[in-house]
């Protein structure tokens, strides 16, 4: 049973666990700190900007409307703990999830 997989657990709050197995023998237990990751929509600069994710890591950023129409996909390295992602947005709620091969997170936000 070498094989390597990932169980992502979602609780209710916004905690999540992630459990990476390399063997039988082997689990690591890595807490996430979900509920201190921030999402927002910054309109002077026409970005997105998420905070307290780990530095220097290669995130995945998909957006959606309410509708689960899709906005933007990217990659995105983060840099002192945030990314910005650059786009113009209509009032509205939108869902974001980033994420890594690991775990995601989603947020939602409202554009006023």
């Amino acid at each position: 049973m070498g094989k390597t997989f990932v169980i992502l657990f979602f609780l209710c709050f916004g905690i999540s666990l992630s459990i990476i197995a390399q063997n039988q023998d082997t689990i690591k237990y890595s807490f996430l700190p979900i509920e201190q990751i921030t999402a927002y929509y910054d309109r002077i600069n026409a970005s997105i900007v998420v905070n307290a994710l780990p530095e220097n890591t290669k995130f995945t950023a998909e957006l959606y409307d309410i509708t689960g129409l899709s906005i933007i996909k990217s990659e995105l390295n983060s840099l002192n703990r945030r990314i910005e992602i650059p786009v113009v947005l209509k009032q509205g709620v939108y869902i974001l999830i980033v994420g890594t091969k690991n775990y995601s997170v989603t947020r939602k936000f409202r554009v006023n």
